[in-house]
């Protein structure tokens, strides 16, 4: 069984997906997910979409992948109980300690690791499977070959891999980049006395893609200055689907919390339709669905860049007020 999950960044999208054909939703706990506060959901919206998708015999993933401190651990594990007596059926964790805990005190929720676990190979997969993980996100760059070795060493272990990928490979481990908290870090307390780490993604803040504004290389064999992107940006794939099928993927996760409703609804369809051509057909028809898929991918980058623009802004406006601060002594 193959199981699609697509983004819920707000109550609406979370319900439209599932609508349109994804298995299951995942969704993200204001302070306690890799995203801001725009892409996250309270726990009033979150306690909705789980009673919509169980009514429809659907499931709700529950986006807990920040990194608690040893004060936030009895907060983290009260909400993950309280998520899982509302019907929630599984979440998706970077903390290590905090996967075995879930593991331990709730044993019959399904546990995913986040890409914050930075997984490179088949043994960071069997290590995080012993502590309890059900499914391992694997980073966008991993080839077929590689996914076949992985569940090979790893044959109970479910695999879950993003409809995205960097075509080029990139220069940084998705989920190992602590770029952003080194550009900006301010600390504010929510009204529980979570920690909020604006410019950490790790520690409840947001990413703020500092790495796709132009930065100025200079090396030894080459000191004129030359102007690069650090990171290279994922895009939507198709064609490679019914070989990670083979290989053993169990689990695709469209990407988009920060997209709009529509997009993700459409992108969603697109995979759902994908999907099925492949598992009832054995030679699946994927042209017609490349062409749709095309389209979709010039409105992704579209949306891309005006998140990417307002994301830096807030980074350099953060910068300039620590300069300000720093300049009157403060």
């Amino acid at each position: 069984m193959v199981m699609m999950m697509a983004p819920g960044g707000t109550k609406e999208m979370a319900m439209r997906v599932l609508d349109a054909g994804a298995d299951s939703t995942y969704v993200g706990v204001k302070g306690w997910s890799r995203r801001g506060n725009a892409e996250e959901l309270p726990d009033d919206q979150i306690h909705e979409v789980i009673d919509y998708a169980r009514a429809r015999d659907k499931n709700v993933r529950i986006v807990v992948n920040t990194l608690p401190s040893s004060t936030e651990i009895p907060m983290f594990m009260e909400r993950v109980k309280m998520y899982h007596e509302w019907g929630a059926t599984g979440f998706m964790i970077s903390d290590i300690g905090c996967m075995q805990l879930v593991r331990d005190q709730i044993p019959t929720a399904e546990v995913h690791t986040s890409v914050g676990c930075g997984i490179v190979n088949y043994a960071d997969v069997h290590f995080l499977t012993e502590l309890g993980a059900t499914y391992v996100v694997l980073p966008y760059r991993l080839s077929v070959a590689e996914i076949e070795a992985i569940k090979r060493e790893n044959p109970n272990t479910g695999i879950e891999v993003f409809l995205f990928k960097t075509p080029s490979g990139g220069k940084i481990c998705p989920g190992k980049c602590m770029m952003s908290s080194y550009f900006s870090f301010e600390r504010t307390l929510d009204e529980e006395g979570k920690d909020l780490f604006f410019g950490s993604a790790s520690r409840g803040g947001d990413c703020l893609r500092v790495c796709q504004t132009e930065w100025d290389l200079e090396t030894e064999a080459q000191r004129h200055q030359q102007e690069i992107t650090i990171k290279s940006n994922p895009s939507l794939w198709l064609t490679e689907l019914p070989a990670y099928l083979k290989a053993g993927v169990g689990c695709l996760k469209v990407p988009g919390r920060d997209r709009s409703v529509e997009l993700v609804c459409d992108i969603t369809n697109v995979y759902r339709r994908a999907v099925d051509e492949i598992l009832g057909s054995d030679a699946p028809k994927l042209m017609p669905l490349e062409r749709e898929l095309q389209a979709l991918r010039e409105r992704w980058k579209a949306e891309r860049n005006n998140r990417d623009d307002g994301l830096i802004s807030s980074a350099l406006a953060a910068s300039n007020r620590a300069l300000v601060a720093d300049a009157i002594g403060y």
